[in-house]
């Protein structure tokens, strides 16, 4: 793989360093991030809750706040409709908790996959108002496209509120209140890339901060904090860029994730196998609590992720924990056997094309599990991959992109052959009749031919900034971790070390899959884990480049360094 150095102004890193007192290396990440004057570089290291944006900010949060107090005041039916995945769950969560504190005690629902389907479908609004008579529908991560269902509410008399962040493929339900920034003109505003979660958590506030203004007892004893967590949560979970008003409300959620989590929560955290320590990271949300929260969703048990989170009773919420536990652990096995499946399709009928369409059926092609699959064919063949499992008479399924190709823009030439599909330009969703299949997989191919030009991107490692291994110490992951919570946009540093030797021959460990190794930094070693590269350890004989993340790695109730490997190569003379 092709190392790239991020390239910045030695003097403006220069500058920013003396200017904030900070280490030439965090300015230089700094300075690589867009951050080039002092007072944007201070915001992004050390964002404040008062920094948000006044909620009324966003285009229909008026709207969106005073059909709500509507109705509290008229003591209306409420039913909320979110998407199972986890955005949509804590959003369901946050909004049910926050009508139910204001004395309105909403129901709520949430897709089957399976059955009903993805988003704010007829069948899943049938089944929703059989509970009661409802006067209104808050759609949660869903419902921007749904004119059809918005229709079918109307012929009933019965009002729609969406709250949503995904793209308006057709015309938007006319009359529904629609609280979804992208339908609006994008003028580079905080709360732009807010996904659900976040949205309604804005929606909250609003509410909140309204009815405190007009002196409402119940909004003085709840505050937007109170939610902080679950904003946190969907909003690591979903994927967005961590800028802006994201960053903010994932730093502080993560803080109260760790110290005042709800017992449900607690319950997940503690089942998820996280050590118990002051604070929890962007990671331990994207690879231990929001999967087993979207197992459920993924396993046609949205509910019981619900429950979990809605739950004020701690021995119930411990229950719920291992039962969902269970789900993910069968969720796992089933994506073990289509992933070897699929890549075995892949490699054989798709090692000379730009791109990949696999497709099959029975127990372990799952629907809910395609796009982890189609996420790991597409990480590891470094080409847009779809996956699509059959259910019925139709297939339904998921796709992943790589950077550069922007998979919405690609299904668009295809999309007269799916009934159903949407999503980002990283990961899309997908219906189609099995009549279609061969030609959608052919049509697909093409389009990403057209798009790339017949040429994908290259693959590379950005290095952020290339070290001494006397630099491997506490006082640089200090440093470091001002730049945190990490993932989309804000991307953990990447450092190289080079013409560097290991301390001793690498160990494999884990059944061989992983290896550890060392490097000496002029005082101790510091140790080393690669993951997954069992098959290609680097000689302890030669100097070599490493690239790497350095990390905490919290052990038996210590905090030690350590370097997490991402590629090798031997050194040049």
């Amino acid at each position: 793989m092709r190392w790239v150095e991020d390239s910045v102004s030695e003097e403006t890193a220069e500058r920013l360093s003396r200017s904030l007192a900070i280490s030439p290396i965090l300015s230089r990440f700094l300075v690589a991030r867009g951050f080039t004057d002092a007072d944007s570089a201070r915001a992004f290291l050390k964002p404040n809750l008062s920094d948000l944006a006044n909620p009324f900010d966003l285009p229909s949060m008026k709207e969106a706040v005073d059909r709500l107090i509507q109705s509290l005041d008229k003591k209306e039916s409420v039913l909320i409709v979110g998407d199972y995945d986890v955005d949509g769950i804590t959003s369901t969560v946050m909004l049910s908790r926050v009508l139910t504190a204001l004395g309105n005690e909403p129901t709520h629902i949430t897709p089957k996959r399976k059955e009903e389907g993805y988003g704010l479908t007829c069948a899943v609004l049938e089944r929703g108002l059989q509970m009661g008579d409802i006067d209104l529908v808050v759609a949660l991560d869903c419902g921007t496209n749904s004119s059809e269902e918005y229709v079918f509410l109307q012929s009933k008399g019965i009002d729609l509120l969406v709250v949503d962040h995904h793209q308006a493929k057709t015309d938007t339900p006319d009359g529904a209140i629609l609280l979804n920034p992208h339908l609006h003109q994008d003028e580079g505003e905080p709360w732009r890339n807010l996904c659900t979660a976040g949205l309604t958590f804005k929606l909250s506030h609003g509410l909140i901060k309204s009815l405190r203004e007009n002196d409402d007892e119940a909004a003085k004893g709840i505050g937007p904090k109170n939610y902080l967590a679950l904003a946190s949560l969907g909003t690591l979970a979903d994927m967005v860029p961590l800028q802006g008003e994201n960053r903010i409300l994932a730093r502080y959620g993560l803080k109260h994730l760790a110290h005042q989590p709800g017992f449900g929560l607690e319950s997940l955290i503690s089942i998820s196998g996280i050590t118990a320590n002051s604070s929890l990271d962007a990671e331990d949300v994207t690879f231990r609590i929001a999967p087993r929260i979207n197992a459920c969703g993924r396993l046609n048990m949205p509910e019981f992720a619900t429950e979990l989170l809605l739950s004020e009773d701690r021995e119930t919420c411990k229950t719920l924990a291992n039962k969902i536990d269970g789900f993910n652990l069968e969720r796992r096995e089933i994506e073990s056997e289509l992933t070897a499946e699929a890549v075995a399709m892949a490699e054989e009928n798709f090692s000379d094309k730009p791109a990949v369409v696999v497709f099959g059926e029975g127990d372990h092609w799952n629907p809910g599990v395609v796009g982890i699959v189609a996420g790991k064919l597409a990480s590891s063949l470094q080409k847009p991959c779809i996956v699509l499992a059959k259910d019925g008479s139709e297939y339904k399924g998921s796709g992943r992109s790589i950077p550069g190709v922007d998979m919405v823009k690609t299904l668009s030439h295809c999309k007269e052959l799916l009934t159903h599909w949407g999503g980002h330009p990283a990961a899309v969703g997908m219906n189609l009749p099995q009549e279609n299949l061969v030609q959608f997989q052919e049509a697909f191919i093409l389009a990403v031919r057209e798009i790339t030009g017949g040429n994908l991107p290259e693959p590379f490692l950005t290095i952020n900034a290339t070290l001494n291994p006397e630099d491997l110490r506490p006082e640089l992951l200090i440093e470091i971790n001002n730049l945190a919570p990490f993932g989309q946009e804000n991307p953990e540093p990447t450092l190289a070390l080079r013409g560097v030797r290991l301390s001793g021959p690498p160990r494999r460990v884990g059944s061989g899959d992983h290896f550890q190794f060392s490097i000496f930094n002029g005082e101790e070693s510091v140790s080393g884990i690669a993951w997954q590269m069992g098959d290609n350890i680097p000689p302890a004989s030669y100097p070599l480049d490493l690239a790497l993340r350095f990390r905490w790695n919290h052990w038996n109730g210590r905090r030690l360094p350590q370097m997490v490997l991402r590629d090798w190569r031997k050194a040049e003379e």
